[in-house]
């Protein structure tokens, strides 16, 4: 086969590659947060908690679940997959002003608060920087960390787990101080270790750390064709600005320094 006639075949399958890559499945990536998400089965139908159950009514009611396909991965491992895959949408994700640009804000599922929690009577927090004091478990690479972060650093007392569940094991057994988590977590980790049988010790609300708006967001070059679809489907976020969060001199310091 000469060149030219390689050329004119591959000119020639270029409109069907590029056919096949718009008509593959949009991947809606998930992690299990109970009780928020939780996987009950496979696909659609395993797509179950407060959260899961909206995602997957809409779809359900749009008649278009051959289009979707439900993608159960680690945290992490879903920001990288929404930051890199055209075909991406995730929840649920934290609506802050650092990520505005970042990714398209496709549905508001709810506004969620965040609270601090600990069994240790000894443990007292009267300002955000008493955090500083304590080791605190949190859900690794979240907005919660990135939260807790402004007040404490890089401190290496601040515990990142990749499934925020089992930071309620350490908050009972004492290898973190504090736990920070929403308040409908806390309670379905109580319910998970009681239906064991194991003992509980009594869990303390120390003080709100902030509000999370919770979204389903999705990947920034997104073909028009599967927006039309996930548009279609979920409706679509306005481009509301976040007011971003106070300044702090510390904040502007570092940032002059960047």
């Amino acid at each position: 086969m000469d060149l030219a006639k390689a050329i004119l075949i591959f000119v020639g399958l270029l409109p069907l590659w590029a056919t096949a890559a718009l008509s593959k499945k949009i991947q809606v990536y998930t992690i299990e947060t109970p009780p928020t998400v939780v996987k009950t089965g496979e696909g659609l139908e395993g797509l179950s908690g407060t959260f899961g159950k909206v995602i997957a009514s809409a779809i359900k009611k749009s008649g278009k679940e051959k289009e979707f396909e439900i993608v159960w991965v680690p945290w992490k491992r879903a920001l990288l997959d929404l930051e890199r895959n055209p075909q991406a949408l995730f929840f649920p994700f934290t609506r802050t002003f650092e990520r505005e640009y970042k990714v398209n804000w496709v549905m508001h599922l709810a506004d969620v608060d965040c609270w601090l929690y600990s069994v240790d009577p000894k443990v007292a927090i009267h300002d955000l920087k008493d955090l500083t004091k304590y080791r605190i478990g949190v859900l690794g690479g979240s907005a919660r960390e990135q939260e807790l972060r402004r007040y404490v650093g890089n401190s290496s007392k601040v515990e990142g787990m990749t499934e925020d569940l089992s930071n309620f094991r350490k908050l009972q057994t004492g290898r973190i101080d504090i736990w920070a988590t929403h308040p409908a977590v806390m309670a379905e980790a109580q319910k998970i270790m009681l239906a064991k049988g194991q003992p509980v010790r009594d869990s303390r609300a120390l003080k709100k750390l902030f509000s999370q708006s919770m979204w389903m967001v999705g990947n920034r070059d997104m073909s028009d064709q599967n927006r039309n679809l996930v548009q279609s489907v979920f409706g679509w976020g306005s481009r509301r600005v976040i007011k971003p969060p106070p300044m702090t001199g510390k904040d502007f310091l570092n940032g002059a320094l960047l």
